[in-house]
């Protein structure tokens, strides 16, 4: 079996750095973990009141605190095949949405059907473990998406309600918000809401569900809403993607699911907190490096760092060096 990429995930919860005042195998409580950049050289943390570039140094490695012992460390590494550096500021997630208004009265003769077909359903990581799957539910009610199946599509079709005839437009706004509140399944999957004007309003809770909405009239089979959409954006450094990084990573540095059986490990992505994010590519150094990808293929390393204010952390000359005026203003990327 060919050899994998090393993708190593590390967090900065605390907003400084680890420096040469504190021991190497500095504890720290998952909430406030702290990340430093080990100088092998000068056997010593970078000097952080210098402001130094982790660039101008030959060797270095990384390191993050565990809440007891020595901590996460990753191989140690020539800069010189540091291939890129890019960091990236948070961006919150937005959820898939879809208002639909109702233009007229049901007709005589006729109803109107009201249906959502789901085409993408939760697919990361988090969803899939045990412990966290209610870590997509974006709308902060901890509800785990409740349906399995093929989604590609749209295949996945919902019926919600069959709307009378004479019912005005604005209660068929109505209809459906009754209808999907009081639907044990929809109820896990949407949020909704309307206006009191027949417009309806339908958010998807969880990270990654697209879907459509659809009503028409049963008789003539026109479609009997507009609809305006904005769709799901994963954004970068929420809580939902910090945690599937960290979960989908962890047997890389030792521990797989129920490897340690009952021992557990610390999760370091700390729900409802701001992310910015900083990854290094380094290339495999063969046959001296500790990397485990074939020679000249990359490696890399993420770097989940608490969302700051410009100018209020350490980090950024660190790992940004000229570009520092970037941090927590705009993404900014470095090659080598």
């Amino acid at each position: 079996m060919a050899p994998s990429n090393l993708n190593q995930v590390f967090f900065a919860n605390s907003a400084t750095l680890l420096d040469d005042a504190e021991a190497f195998n500095t504890s720290a409580a998952v909430g406030s973990s702290k990340i430093g950049v080990w100088n092998v050289d000068a056997n010593a943390f970078i000097d952080i009141a210098a402001a130094a570039d982790m660039m101008s140094l030959n060797r270095i490695q990384l390191v993050q605190t565990m809440p007891s012992g020595n901590p996460i460390a990753s191989p140690l590494l020539d800069t010189k095949d540091i291939k890129r550096i890019k960091y990236t500021q948070y961006v919150a997630s937005a959820r898939h949405t879809i208002a639909a208004t109702f233009g007229a009265t049901v007709p005589a003769g006729a109803t109107y059907m009201v249906k959502i077909a789901i085409r993408t359903a939760p697919t990361a990581y988090a969803g899939y473990d045990q412990l966290s799957p209610a870590a997509l539910d974006l709308s902060g009610s901890g509800i785990v998406f409740p349906l399995v199946g093929n989604f590609s599509a749209g295949r996945n079709i919902n019926p919600v309600v069959e709307i009378a005839a004479g019912t005005t437009a604005a209660n068929c706004g109505i209809a459906v918000t009754n209808a999907i509140n009081n639907s044990s399944t929809l109820s896990k999957i949407f949020t909704v809401s309307d206006n009191g004007s027949g417009v309806v309003t339908i958010v998807a809770r969880h990270a990654g569900v697209v879907f459509d909405v659809v009503a028409f009239n049963t008789v003539s089979e026109a479609s009997v809403i507009t609809t305006s959409t904005t769709g799901f954006d994963a954004g970068v450094g929420n809580y939902w993607q910090a945690l599937s990084d960290e979960k989908s990573q962890r047997g890389r540095y030792g521990n797989h699911n129920r490897m340690y059986f009952p021992i557990g490990f610390p999760e370091f992505a700390v729900s409802g907190r701001a992310y910015d994010v900083v990854e290094i590519q380094y290339e495999h150094d063969h046959p001296g490096s500790t990397g485990i990808a074939r020679a000249g293929q990359l490696n890399s390393i993420k770097i989940y760092i608490i969302d700051t204010a410009a100018g209020s952390t350490v980090a950024d000359t660190v790992f940004l060096g000229a570009s520092a005026a970037n941090w927590g203003v705009t993404n900014t990327e470095r090659l080598f």
